[in-house]
């Protein structure tokens, strides 16, 4: 299982109080449940993201995804993580996060 957050589930941002809950409990909920698992042979792990180029940018507020969209992860290689984090057993174990801010990564 790979559970997909938000930098917002590692650190607080002024005005974002309730989204930062909601994004810390999934980080909480995801370390428990690992921990629950462990002795089933199942994986449960964690991708922290930043901004990520989708439609939903677009139509939230669409003069800022288009100002910003080259600073932002594209959803290819976001996909590209997660299937890697699934796929490569031997370096992604129970309980892991990532970390994936910016489209250099």
């Amino acid at each position: 299982m790979v559970n997909v957050n938000s930098g917002a589930g590692k650190s607080g941002f002024v005005d974002l109080s309730s989204y930062c809950a909601s994004k810390f409990g999934l980080a909480g909920l995801a370390e428990s449940l690992a921990l629950e698992v462990d002795s089933y042979d199942i994986r449960v792990m964690t991708i922290f993201l930043g901004q990520v180029a989708t439609r939903m940018w677009q139509d939230y507020d669409y003069d800022y995804y288009e100002k910003n969209k080259y600073k932002m992860l594209s959803p290819q290689k976001v996909a590209a993580k997660i299937v890697e984090m699934i796929l490569d057993i031997k370096n992604y174990k129970n309980g892991d996060s990532v970390e994936m801010y910016s489209p250099k990564y």
